[in-house]
C-alpha cells in the first residue's frame, strides 16, 4: 500500500513538470476544472510563449467556448473520442501538418503524466509540461481514473 501511495503522489499529485518555455504551440487539454486550464493556457499565450493555441473543447456534448487571444492563432477543436488520447492525436496531427517542432501542454496536474506519455507517442518534437493548478477535492476519484488511463496506456493501448 505504501508503494501505491508513493507512486500516486509522484505520478499524479507532484508530476514531473517544466517551467514555461517558448514553443511553436500550446495545447490546452479539456477536463475537470476547465476554468483553470483555460486561464493557464490563455495566460501563457498572452505572454508570448507561442503564437498558436490548440484548445480542446472536449467532446461534442461539452459547451466549452473557444477563447480569444490577441495576436495568437486559436485553433479550437472538438475531440470525437472525448479523451486525452484523442486530444494528443489531434495535436500531433496538427503539428505535423504545420511543421511544428515543440508543444507546451496544459493538462490538469493529475492528468500531466498520462497526457505527456500519450503525446510523446504521437509527436516526436519537444514537449513542455506546464499543468494548471487544481484543487484536490476530487482527488480519490480522479486518481483512480488516472491510474486506469495510465495502466491502459502502458499495458493495453501502447500506440499513438
Amino acid at each position: 500500500m505504501t508503494v501505491f501511495l508513493a507512486l500516486t503522489a509522484v505520478l499524479f499529485v507532484w508530476p514531473a513538470t517544466d517551467s514555461p518555455q517558448h514553443v511553436d504551440a500550446i495545447l490546452s487539454f479539456n477536463g475537470p476544472n476547465e476554468v483553470a486550464r483555460e486561464a493557464r493556457a490563455v495566460s501563457l499565450a498572452e505572454k508570448g510563449y507561442a503564437r498558436v493555441l490548440l484548445f480542446s473543447r472536449g467532446g461534442a456534448a461539452n459547451e466549452t467556448t473557444c477563447p480569444k487571444v490577441r495576436r495568437v492563432v486559436v485553433v479550437c477543436f472538438v475531440d470525437v473520442t472525448n479523451n486525452t488520447r484523442g486530444e494528443a492525436r489531434f495535436a500531433a496531427q496538427y503539428a505535423k501538418q504545420h511543421h511544428l517542432n515543440s508543444l507546451m501542454i496544459v493538462p490538469g496536474r493529475l492528468q500531466a503524466t498520462r497526457a505527456h506519455l500519450l503525446l510523446e507517442r504521437c509527436f516526436s518534437g519537444k514537449i513542455v509540461v506546464d499543468p494548471a493548478s487544481e484543487p484536490l477535492l476530487r482527488f480519490p476519484k480522479d486518481a483512480l481514473h488516472e491510474w486506469g488511463g495510465l495502466l491502459e496506456a502502458l499495458l493495453i493501448r501502447r500506440g499513438c
